[in-house]
């Protein structure tokens, strides 16, 4: 691959970034679709084994809140980042 400057490599970072928003976009309406577990609190609790629906619904849950919407904060702020943005907010954390 060659090499680009980081604008440019921020700007295709923004577009694969808005793929990834698609992405957890789709993930995050998967819920909607699943059929309702009766014993879901019991299997959550570990008091039961899970059925498929539950665990689906663990893994999009926490893929969702614990790896995507964290990765796609820290790409979407990079993708704005400026040498300006990045030495305030340096500065920012020293004063703490």
């Amino acid at each position: 691959m060659e090499r680009k400057s980081s604008r440019e490599v921020q700007e295709s970072l923004t577009q694969i970034t808005l793929e990834l928003v698609d992405i957890v976009d789709r993930l995050a309406r998967l819920p909607e679709a699943l059929p309702d577990s009766p014993r879901r609190e019991a299997m959550e609790e570990g008091e039961i084994p899970r059925d498929v629906a539950t665990e689906v619904l663990g893994a999009v849950e926490c893929t969702l809140e614990d790896d995507l919407r964290p990765a796609v904060r820290r790409l979407e702020r990079a993708s704005r980042a400026t040498d300006e943005s990045l030495l305030q907010d340096f500065e920012e954390r020293g004063r703490r």
